[in-house]
């Protein structure tokens, strides 16, 4: 059988991450197809592609990667959902894709929903000192507000750790006053965790750096900080006292926009799958019910509703599941399942009739 190219698979994946059905761009009118095309012009091929193919280049068996995560909801004070179920997802990636150690941080108070999401990915929250001595472990670590000790965290992380990658999943991003942002515009530093410092510190050690965001308020989306300053309300002139807008300043080696930022995570699940021909690799459908139902359960909300309910942005984890069968359906294109063998994956033509036809 022909191999089908990766870039297919590539561009398969992202155009179903990037189907405008989420609250912002059907409720908010979010242009997704305009800022994905801004990502995808930087890129120069698919993104969920590019950021596969790099994690592969860069993670080696038993390296680090850390993944950020953690939206926290300034009007209620807990986290959203959407993040919490990529992060682990891609954390369960690295892991059984790649032989890497995952590494997640957030805030303290989104810990307990960082946890009970990782467990249901089927990873083992495991402590520092020994996550290298078993497989399917992934260390869970808070991360300070104060700025200070955010800056000494970084460097400690980063020398101790020493990660080949980082990733942030829905992550608060402050702009270029270093003022972090709501959707809607308003201040959240407050109690928002300065993991900039980390992600700044990682790119100027070199260390491969990746943001996934969905607004672009989001930690990664200053790689293309220009269209959403343009095309995002807010972007250009928020509603707090820094005037700067919500836009995120830092710019990462690779940034995704998707409809939703899980969804981005998502994506790169599904080509580091085709890449490394492991369709294990991406999670499935009951596996990304349980994240989702743990994420709510571990604290959680649906941020459009503001619910302890098992939503991501508005969306039902029935859709979301549906979108993991898809995916799953795009990589068996190139990586044959248990539903799909070789011997079926071929291009079928019908025999001619007598008349030739």
């Amino acid at each position: 059988m022909k191999e089908i190219p990766l870039e297919n698979i590539g561009e398969a994946v992202d155009r179903l991450m990037t189907v405008p059905m989420s609250n912002w761009a059907i409720l908010k009118g979010i242009p997704v197809a305009e800022l994905y095309q801004a990502c995808r012009k930087k890129a120069g091929e698919p993104l969920t592609l590019a950021a596969a193919r790099k994690l592969a280049e860069r993670v080696h068996p038993g390296d680090t990667v850390i993944i950020a995560t953690g939206f926290v909801i300034w009007s209620c004070g807990k986290p959203e959902t959407d993040g919490l179920i990529g992060a682990a997802s891609l954390a369960r990636a690295v892991s059984i894709g790649l032989k890497g150690v995952p590494v997640l941080t957030a805030e303290e108070m989104v810990r307990p929903a960082m946890v009970s999401t990782v467990a249901a990915s089927g990873l083992l929250p495991w402590e520092p000192a020994t996550v290298k001595e078993g497989l399917r472990r992934a260390v869970i670590e808070g991360f300070p507000v104060d700025p200070v000790h955010a800056r000494e965290e970084a460097v400690r992380m980063l020398d101790e750790y020493r990660p080949s990658a980082l990733i942030a999943v829905e992550r608060p991003g402050w702009n270029r006053h270093g003022v972090h942002h709501s959707g809607g515009g308003f201040g959240i530093s407050e109690f928002t965790a300065k993991i900039d410092y980390l992600f700044e510190e990682a790119k100027a050690r070199g260390i491969l750096t990746i943001g996934i965001g969905d607004l672009g308020n989001e930690l990664g989306m200053g790689y293309i900080e220009d269209a959403i300053r343009k095309w995002v309300p807010h972007g250009a002139l928020c509603q707090c006292p820094c005037q700067g807008g919500i836009t995120a300043s830092f710019e990462p080696d690779v940034g995704i926009f998707a409809n939703i930022s899980n969804w981005g995570a998502y994506g790169i699940e599904a080509c580091l799958a085709a890449l490394l021909g492991e369709p294990e690799v991406l999670h499935d459908g009951p596996t990304e019910r349980r994240m989702i139902e743990e994420a709510v359960r571990g604290g959680a909300i649906d941020a459009v509703s503001g619910m302890h309910r098992p939503y991501v942005d508005g969306t039902s984890a029935e859709t979301n599941v549906s979108i993991i069968d898809l995916l799953r359906n795009i990589v068996s294109y190139r990586v044959p399942g248990d539903l799909f063998t070789r011997e079926y994956m071929t291009s079928w033509e019908p025999e001619k009739n007598e008349s030739g036809r």
